[in-house]
This record gives structure tokens, C-alpha cells and sequence, in this order.
């Protein structure tokens, strides 16, 4: 799934579409064959003519402003993307859904998604927006610059995760946002804890490390475009690929010696996700 790091390099590259006026929002024939898109065009149509203002990332959603009180709310799903496309081209990636032309902007920007597990939701104005609970409720953005490691120490001391295996709770976006299973491996190695220690186990300076390391772990992803596998084909608006997998140091590394000791990475499931790690180097 696209994480933080992805969905910000999404937002980053869609920047030639800001101050572009919307000729058509059309949703592919293909949409139509899914319940969640069907017989939605006429409401896609009402942004026919508006500028897009901003697009704003929040964890792993993209809120998409315009110069109108309505707001798109689109969150990438496991295999979404965005796509630009030469309009003199007009070849379209397989699996479209939504397809967005400009009035002054010779490219289609076109929403491709393998697995369709993506989102789009349109609110009446961005405080109904705010008020959407996985918005609402959304903890510290991982991409924040400096990360708040005193808001961390305090939302990781709560209660409710002190019992919790420190490998699910990071997927939690109500902790950090915009960590998901791959940059959750990734930090854990980085601040050298074992995903099945219990928070409660965890002290203030390894809680400090992880803090720290969930930070660079993420704008490294950044600087790298992200990660793309063939099971997360992700793709930059640009059509590039991610090149951070080329540096990960477990996720994806089951069998494969440690790189710094030389021990098998493991694998094992945390609520149903897999957890890659080192067994010696994360204690």
C-alpha cells in the first residue's frame, strides 16, 4: 500500500494541475463494474468548470481543494496512482477509474488502480472534511519536520497500547501517520527493537530511537520516490518508479542474511501483516 512517502510524492508531483480549471471528471466504463463508483458520474460533474486551489496530504489520503466549497477526499488504496498522460496520446493505463481533463493543461490526469481498493469521497466543505473520523482522529504526521518526539513519548505512553506488540502498534495512524508495513519494519530495525516487544517493555531511550528512526526511515523513503515491488506497483504521477527498496534492510528480506550480522531475517504475523525483522540485531 502507498504509505506517508508515497502519497507525498504523489501530491508533490501533482503540482502542474494547481491553478487548472476541471473541463470533466469522467469515470472510466471500467468503474462502472464496481459498486462504490457506479452511477456516480453526475456528482463528479458538479466540478466542471472550478480550479483545483491545493491538494493536501493527511498521513496517506490526498484532500483535493478547489475554488469551490466541495472537496474530493482520495485515498490511493493498496495499488492506486496517479497518472499523467500526453492528451495527443491518448493511450490510458489498463485499469483506470477516473480520468480528469483541463481546460489548460495538455495532459489527462488519469486514477489507475490494479487491486481497486481506492477512495474518493466528496464532502460538502473542508470542516466536514476534518470531522471525517480517520482524519479526525489521525495522529503525528511521520513527514513532520522536526518529528515531535515529545508528542510521541506521550501517545505511545496511553493505556490502550501498553499490552499491544510494538509491530501492530505502529500501524496505527492514531500513533504516526503515514507508517505503513513496509516503513514499519524499516523503523524498527533502524531503532534496533524487536516488533513483538510489548510497549510496556519498550524504555524512554529506545522510545526516543524509534521516534527518531521512524523520521529518517520516512524522508528517505521520500527522497527515494518511495518503493515499488511488483505486489505494490507503485508509480510517481511521471510514470517512475520508487527506488527505496533498493536500501531496505528486512522488509521483503525473509531468508536473506542480515546485513549488518549476517543472521536470517524472519517473518512472522502481526494481525494478519507480515513483520520482517533481524532476530539478533532487534532485541
Amino acid at each position: 500500500m502507498p504509505e506517508g512517502p508515497e502519497v507525498e510524492c504523489t501530491k508533490r508531483l501533482l503540482k502542474p494541475v494547481i491553478g487548472k480549471k476541471i473541463r470533466e471528471i469522467m469515470l472510466t466504463e471500467l468503474s462502472q463494474k464496481y459498486k462504490k463508483y457506479r452511477n456516480k458520474q453526475n456528482i463528479f460533474n458538479e466540478f466542471s468548470g472550478f480550479k483545483v486551489k491545493e491538494i493536501r496530504r493527511k498521513g496517506k489520503f490526498l484532500i483535493w481543494i478547489f475554488d469551490y466549497e466541495k472537496i474530493i477526499l482520495n485515498h490511493l488504496g493498496m495499488s492506486g496512482k496517479w497518472i499523467f498522460v500526453d492528451d495527443t496520446k491518448q493511450e490510458f493505463p489498463t485499469h483506470s477509474k477516473i480520468i480528469i481533463l483541463f481546460e489548460d493543461l495538455q495532459k489527462s490526469l488519469i486514477f489507475d488502480d490494479v487491486r481497486n481498493f481506492g477512495q474518493f469521497r466528496i464532502f460538502e466543505s473542508y470542516d466536514s472534511v476534518s470531522n471525517y473520523p480517520p482524519i479526525r482522529r489521525m495522529g503525528i504526521d511521520g513527514l513532520a519536520l522536526p518529528f515531535p518526539i515529545k508528542d510521541f513519548l506521550q501517545k505511545i505512553d496511553k493505556s490502550n497500547y501498553s499490552n499491544k506488540e510494538i509491530g501492530s502498534v505502529l500501524l496505527d495512524q492514531k500513533l504516526v501517520a503515514g507508517v505503513g508495513n513496509i516503513y514499519k519494519a524499516e523503523s524498527l530495525y533502524e531503532a534496533r527493537i524487536n516488533p513483538t516487544k510489548h510497549v510496556k517493555d519498550i524504555t524512554k531511550k529506545e522510545r526516543e530511537k524509534l521516534g527518531i528512526a521512524i523520521s529518517k526511515i520516512l524522508h528517505k523513503a521520500l527522497s527515494s520516490q518511495g518503493s515499488t515491488f511488483n505486489i505494490q506497483p507503485f508509480q510517481t504521477p511521471n510514470g517512475e518508479e520508487g527506488t527505496a527498496q533498493k536500501w531496505h534492510k528486512v522488509y521483503g528480506k525473509k531468508d536473506t542474511p542480515c546485513q549488518d550480522c549476517g543472521t536470517k531475517i524472519s517473518n512472522i504475523k502481526q494481525n494478519s501483516r507480515s513483520t520482517f525483522f533481524c532476530p539478533k540485531c532487534q532485541i
